[in-house]
């Protein structure tokens, strides 16, 4: 299959998603609508104080996070290639009185729908890299939509996790190379969505690293942490954070990568 069909495919999926999500338990949108947030402490943290700046939330889904940071005082525009899930994101801004701006783009083609070197913060999180085909095409758009002086901020499942099973036993390389093709009948909320097939690629952490260092891009700090924001194998305990992780810590389960483009001259 050619890498445009796998992602109108991938479009179809978060497609059908969409509607589910906004109302499942995992989102918690309920939550949101009075008043809560959907990020963690170590991303404010990571990001800082966004009040007045121009935030660019790439493959935002139905924009809860992107509205947690307008609610935090940044002025915010959430990009995703879905058309359900930006119309659920303007939908719940309009709902919840945020001002936001959300676009439905591909990543590739954000810089020729938006303004390049026109963004203070770009974020992208979590389940954001095994849906691209391109991670260095990716690290350049970042680049280019930054202005300077701008700083990215990714959060983003550790792909070892991928590598193993629920017993941690390795079950694939993590070098892996190619597309993966599944049919897919359940969404990681739990709720059933009907049958579809889903393309994923996978990333290494050097990869990604090397991406970014490739677009001009200047390595603040990058993180591995042993919790997850949801329980993926029996063994995991809840934190009274509300994040899991594995009695122990055997493996990193998420990882925060900063990065800045540098200031002209």
């Amino acid at each position: 299959m050619e890498e445009r069909a796998r992602i109108e495919q991938n479009r179809h999926a978060w497609d059908l998603r969409a509607a589910a999500h906004v109302s499942s338990r995992f989102y918690d949108v309920d939550g949101f609508r009075t008043g809560g947030s959907s990020l963690r402490p170590f991303e404010v943290e990571a990001v800082g104080d966004v009040r007045g700046r121009r935030l660019l939330h790439l493959m935002c889904h139905f924009g809860l996070d992107t509205l947690s940071w307008a609610r935090l005082g940044a002025d915010v525009t959430g990009v995703d290639f879905s058309a359900a899930a930006v119309d659920a994101a303007r939908r719940l801004a309009d709902e919840v009185g945020l001002a936001a701006r959300f676009v439905q783009a591909d990543v590739y083609d954000v810089a020729d729908v938006l303004e390049p070197a026109s963004y203070d913060v770009v974020v992208a999180t979590y389940g954001v890299l095994v849906w691209l085909p391109d991670l260095d095409e990716f690290a350049r758009v970042v680049a280019r939509m930054l202005r300077p002086g701008g700083t990215v901020f990714l959060a983003e499942f550790h792909p070892l996790q991928a590598m193993v099973d629920e017993d941690l036993r390795v079950r694939t390389s993590y070098f892996r190379t190619g597309a993966v093709d599944r049919e897919v009948t359940t969404s990681y909320t739990g709720q059933d969505v009907p049958e579809h097939v889903q393309s994923t690629w996978p990333w290494t952490v050097s990869g990604l690293v090397n991406a970014l260092a490739s677009a001009g891009l200047h390595i603040d700090r990058l993180d591995e942490l042993p919790v997850d924001l949801r329980q993926r194998s029996p063994a995991m305990v809840q934190d009274s954070d509300g994040l899991w992780r594995l009695p122990g810590d055997p493996l990193p389960l998420l990882l925060t990568c900063r990065a800045h483009r540098p200031s002209a001259g």
